[in-house]
């Protein structure tokens, strides 16, 4: 007969965020532009290193939990986690990730993407160890870490992640992390007597001016693939590439709609997290899936 995992172990296993994993699907991205699709070789090469990164992530949270554990204890939802709650003790959780790192980097060895995600590791590092107290700074800290995942992906495959995605990356994770820091503050807003985000040098009166530069880039990567899309290097790739354009008010609708959801305060964790678990997202990738489809003449219409 089955056993369920003791609470002790559910409580060690919830210590590593193993919800943070889903953002590592970004190593998939460069199949889909690269149109790899149906080769299941770049499948399992990404997949190798999304364990490589989702390691090494889970090692550099506890890192975070650690920097971040008095401040965490006067946050209205991080009090929870397990060592600021106090139902773990923290030099256990310094083997845990040491543990986490070294299985990471041997992934990484075996995917040859160890010093990418070394990369993605130090940058993390950096961003946890005093980066994310700076203003502005800490957003764009963030916008390059979800970008190096597009990369890491790229390298483990081999699909060269072009400059057109790369554009349209920066931008669309600039939109993201502002929005994530956007949730915050609302959260924080929220709560009576709140006038600042514990561990951030942001106030609720900085909502507004987040807000702008957050929607502000997601303009901008709509833009960005406004210009790829009318671009010879689309002509060239896509037979019906005219179908492409469906993808730019698609795109920029995802993105307003997740900033709808930051304003109404709905946004409570990552957004790459939130929309992962948002049916309207899932629907929105499938058009995306079936105009990409049409372009390349694949599908018949």
């Amino acid at each position: 007969m089955n056993r369920a995992p003791s609470p002790l172990l559910r409580t060690w296993f919830r210590a590593l965020r193993p919800h943070q994993w889903a953002k590592n699907v970004l190593v998939f991205v460069p199949i889909v532009p690269g149109r790899r699709v149906g080769d299941l070789e770049v499948w399992w090469r990404a997949g190798a290193a999304f364990v490589a990164l989702s390691l090494v992530a889970s090692a550099l949270y506890l890192l975070n939990d650690f920097v971040d554990l008095e401040a965490d204890r006067r946050h209205p939802v991080k009090r929870l986690r397990p060592f600021a709650s106090g139902e773990l003790p923290v030099p256990a959780g310094l083997v845990l990730g040491l543990a986490a790192l070294s299985s990471g980097a041997a992934v990484a060895l075996m995917a040859g993407v160890l010093w990418q995600v070394g990369v993605y590791a130090a940058g993390s590092a950096i961003y946890s160890l005093g980066v994310k107290r700076f203003p502005l700074v800490d957003v764009f800290l963030l916008a390059f870490l979800y970008t190096v995942r597009v990369f890491v992906g790229g390298e483990a495959t081999g699909i060269v992640v072009s400059v057109w995605l790369f554009g349209f990356s920066v931008f669309l994770f600039l939109g993201l992390a502002t929005m994530k820091r956007a949730g915050e503050l609302s959260l924080a807003g929220a709560d009576a007597g709140e006038t600042a985000v514990a561990g951030r040098s942001y106030s609720t009166a900085d909502l507004p001016f987040v807000g702008a530069v957050g929607v502000a880039a997601s303009f901008a990567a709509a833009v960005v693939l406004a210009l790829y899309v009318q671009s010879a290097v689309a002509v060239r790739d896509y037979p019906e590439s005219v179908w492409l354009w469906g993808l730019v008010p698609v795109v920029l609708f995802w993105q307003l709609r997740l900033w709808l959801a930051t304003s109404r305060g709905y946004m409570h964790s990552d957004p790459v997290i939130y929309a992962l678990r948002d049916r309207v997202t899932w629907l929105v990738a499938l058009c995306c899936l079936f105009l990409t489809l049409v372009a390349a003449g694949r599908m018949a219409l």
